[in-house]
């Protein structure tokens, strides 16, 4: 799908324009395999931007508030990153 292209989000019937990334894929791994993983990706990132972004709105949450949040964010991933070795 092009970036012209768009889709029926997750999010309702609001339509998205996407963009496109091209994944170069070494011999002997199954591409197929990865693209499905990385749309499971993509879909899961997407349900998650939603939440945040709602709850943003509900919260009503001011730049410094989100700039809090994501200092947590970054503090709680780099813990996770640590201890499952990613």
């Amino acid at each position: 799908m092009g970036p012209e292209e768009s889709y029926n989000s997750l999010r309702g019937n609001l339509i998205i324009k996407m963009d496109e990334i091209i994944v170069k894929v070494p011999k002997g791994l199954p591409a197929p395999y990865l693209k499905k993983k990385i749309e499971d990706l993509v879909k899961e990132e997407e349900l998650k931007w939603a939440l945040f972004e709602r709850c943003k709105e509900e919260l009503s949450l001011e730049v410094e508030d989100l700039e809090a949040l994501e200092k947590a964010r970054e503090l709680a991933w780099s813990e996770t990153r640590k201890k499952y070795g990613l």
